[in-house]
Formats: structure tokens, C-alpha cells, sequence
């Protein structure tokens, strides 16, 4: 049997992927599971641990990466985050899609590896709107903002020469989730339902 495709969302912090996700998720609970990355950043206040990430130090990041553990790894803004080959596994042998949510490097990675997958890149054209998603995160992250923005920015140049399968603009939620939709639904006729 052919391995499940694995499903890619990339994009700069504050564009909307973890709502969008969120939003496949809640469709189709049955169908699609996220894959739950490791970092090496401190847990934000509405965070859960083993929810929305597998909290480590380096040490153990470092450690898991020497052991080939990892289908991808990056560091973004100082913090490390990587991808399991377990957790990938653990959600195929369910029968399931996974679902990533990684940024552009780690993208690059798992295509260079031939792994099959369908990457989606989020943006946004709104600067001023990008600003304040990242604002609205809590008052740790505004020391970061224009490390984030900048690198935000550089994340969207970079998206232009990287071979995406679908680039998102998210204006409006709705809009956006819409396409999406339609999209991973042709993608993964042979899985997902009517």
C-alpha cells in the first residue's frame, strides 16, 4: 500500500495556519491528524503541553537529532522545532493524513527526501494585519515583533522560489478555508469523504 501524502502548511508566524489547520481538523477529525512537532521554546500561557508541541530542552533536541530521529528540523527565532519520523508513523498506521505545520526550511528538507507530500503556503499582502495577529499573542512576543516581521518577510521572498503545490493568500478566514478545502479534498479524494 502507498504511503498517505503527508499534508504541509507553511507560512510566517501570524498568517492564520493554525486556524486554518484547526479548521480541517475540526472537519474531518476522523480523516486528518495533526502531527505534533518538538521545540525548544518555552510554552506560551494558552499553550498545552503534548497538544500544541513536545516541549525539550536542547539538549534532548540536540540528542534526537544526532539519533536521526527528526524527518526535518529547523531553528526559527532562536528556538528549535523538528518533526518526528514517530509521529508521522504513529498517524499513518491509523490510516489517517498527517498534517504538519513547519516552517520553510523544514519544507525544504522534506522535499528533498522524495517523502510524499502536498505543501501549502500561507501568506498574507497585510503587513499592518500581520503586525497585530503577532501583537494580539501576548506581551512576551512584542520584544520579537520585528525580528518576527522581518523574518516573516523573508519567509514570504523565499516562498516565491520553493515549489509549493498551493499558495494561500488569507484575506478572509472563510474565503481562505474554502479554497483549502477544496483543494485537500481533491488532493485526498481517496480518503477523505464526499
Amino acid at each position: 500500500m502507498a504511503q498517505i501524502p503527508l499534508l504541509i502548511i507553511v507560512g510566517p508566524s501570524g498568517v492564520g495556519k493554525t486556524t486554518l489547520y484547526k479548521m480541517l481538523l475540526n472537519e474531518f477529525p476522523n480523516f486528518i491528524a495533526l502531527s505534533i512537532s518538538y521545540t525548544t521554546r518555552s510554552i506560551r500561557p494558552n499553550e498545552k503541553e503534548n497538544s500544541n508541541y513536545y516541549y525539550i530542552s536542547n539538549e534532548q533536541f540536540d540528542a534526537m537529532k544526532d539519533s536521526d530521529e527528526f524527518l526535518e528540523c529547523a531553528t526559527y527565532v532562536g528556538n528549535q522545532y523538528g518533526t518526528a519520523r514517530r509521529e508521522v508513523d504513529r498517524i499513518r498506521s491509523q490510516g489517517k493524513i498527517p498534517m504538519l505545520e513547519i516552517e520553510i526550511h523544514g519544507y525544504k528538507q522534506l522535499l528533498a527526501t522524495g517523502i510524499p507530500l502536498h505543501g501549502v503556503f500561507v501568506k498574507t499582502d497585510d503587513l499592518e494585519t500581520l503586525k497585530q495577529r503577532l501583537l494580539r499573542r501576548g506581551a512576551d512576543m512584542e520584544k520579537d515583533i520585528d525580528r518576527r516581521l522581518q523574518r516573516s518577510l523573508q519567509e514570504m521572498e523565499e516562498a516565491k522560489t520553493c515549489p509549493f503545490d498551493m499558495t494561500l493568500v488569507n484575506d478572509t478566514l472563510e474565503s481562505s478555508y474554502a479554497i483549502l478545502r477544496k483543494q485537500v479534498k481533491e488532493w485526498y479524494s481517496h480518503i477523505l469523504p464526499e
